[in-house]
């Protein structure tokens, strides 16, 4: 037996006695602690992930290792989620993202360490740690995909939104009616933003604080704006508030127009490498047989 032989074989040999360990260790989490995390992994928002069943994993090392969700770096992203899943929803909905990860990691370890033994390859133990760390960043990719996604819907709807709600104003509607008359003409983020905030002045909450609560869940600078233009017309007596509002949907509606237009110049300038490719691929397939007659 030759010394890369026998390196060969310690390789395995240590491997699999740290990852031995571990493997039996996620095989009792996954087998005993399922019922303890029932009430995460079958809820709507696991659903939303692969492997949901296995997440009381992932929660149990959570557990053990005091994994928090008031961390500032965790508050931060609770923040984030509570604009795609409110404000009730989002320190669950963030301690079931935090069970995903926290599953897959330990899960792709073990796999990849074992695969490694069998293997006897750290080329194929680096390719496994190589995909978990791309299986999370996908994760949190996904989130923030989502995130700009919405902040651009109610960017686009707010034109849309601005016009009707001057329309109604203009024609001597309290502005509180017209906001609610408004927010059921829609099914999008805008429209089920503006229908909590109708339910919060129902239920007593102050019309500015609403109107301010409402700015903040969306997050977007323009509703800020808009917000703010509503709360100071209040202030001082609302006479001059259709004004204002035009105003503020002819300067909504060209800025929507811009956006469409740089989405437009975006999708071209996507499309024109793959003509380009086929436009090459087509002129191979033009000239290499003429050349090959001229041979």
């Amino acid at each position: 037996m030759d010394i890369g032989e026998e390196n060969v074989e310690l390789f395995q040999l240590i491997l699999l006695a740290v990852t031995t360990p571990f493997a039996l260790i996620w095989l009792f989490l996954a087998a005993a602690k399922g019922k303890k995390y029932r009430q995460y992994t079958n809820s709507a928002f696991a659903r939303e992930f692969q492997m949901s069943d296995l997440f009381c994993v992932g929660f149990s090392v959570m557990e053990i290792l005091h994994i928090s969700t008031k961390s500032r770096r965790a508050q931060a992203k609770i923040k984030e989620i509570s604009e795609i899943k409110g404000k009730q929803y989002a320190e669950y909905y963030y301690f079931i993202l935090l069970g995903a990860k926290t599953t897959y990691i330990f899960t792709i370890l073990v796999f990849v360490c074992l695969l490694a033994v069998l293997a006897a390859s750290a080329e194929a133990l680096l390719l496994g740690l190589l995909l978990g760390g791309l299986a999370i960043a996908y994760l949190d990719r996904s989130l923030q995909d989502k995130l700009t996604a919405r902040r651009q819907e109610l960017v686009l709807d707010l034109p849309q939104v601005l016009s009707k709600l001057t329309l109604l104003v203009n024609s001597g509607m309290v502005l509180r009616d017209a906001w609610k008359r408004v927010s059921v003409t829609g099914d999008r983020a805008l429209y089920q933003e503006m229908r909590n905030t109708s339910m919060e002045i129902e239920n007593g909450v102050m019309e500015t604080d609403a109107y301010r609560n409402f700015a903040e869940r969306c997050n977007v600078k323009e509703i800020r704006k808009f917000a703010s233009l509503i709360i100071q017309n209040l202030k001082k007596g609302n006479e001059e508030l259709a004004y204002f509002l035009k105003d503020l949907s002819d300067e909504m509606w060209e800025v929507k127009k811009n956006e469409v237009k740089q989405k437009g110049e975006k999708a071209n300038s996507r499309l024109l490498l793959p003509m380009m490719l086929i436009f090459i691929g087509i002129l191979i397939m033009i000239l290499v047989p003429v050349f090959q007659q001229m041979g």
